[in-house]
């Protein structure tokens, strides 16, 4: 009750000033780094097999996994090939129809200018 009736603000300013100053002390930064030093990896991947020895798949496991991984992968390597296959010659048919289309607009725009160019060059040429 006594808790309730505390005002939030006093809660907060002792929070504030408790953890004004959270730098690590030496002690605590030397055996941070000691605890380190004596874990190698080695150490960290033996305790983690050891931890997880009892968590092995069974043989039927293995063997359903190992078939349906052969039977997906064919499965979708046969679908890509033929999809692409199939999928190639339209967009060829439609990239060579693109780039001629663009071949036609710039040589009609070429034109184009080039008329217009040589239009101000002969007024030019007939004024002086």
């Amino acid at each position: 009750m006594a808790a309730r009736e505390r005002q939030p603000s006093v809660d907060i300013e002792a929070l504030v000033r408790d953890t004004n100053d959270l730098r690590p002390t030496n002690d605590f930064s030397d055996a941070v780094m000691a605890a380190i030093g004596k874990t190698s990896a080695e150490d960290v991947l033996a305790r983690a097999q050891r931890a997880t020895d009892s968590i092995a798949p069974t043989d039927d496991f293995v063997t359903a996994v190992m078939q349906s991984m052969g039977q997906g992968s064919a499965r979708a390597e046969s679908g890509w090939q033929s999809g692409v296959t199939r999928f190639s010659r339209f967009a060829l048919m439609g990239a060579a129809a693109a780039a001629a289309l663009c071949l036609w607009l710039s040589s009609r725009a070429e034109t184009s200018f080039d008329a217009a160019i040589l239009e101000g060059v002969a007024s030019i040429e007939v004024d002086e």
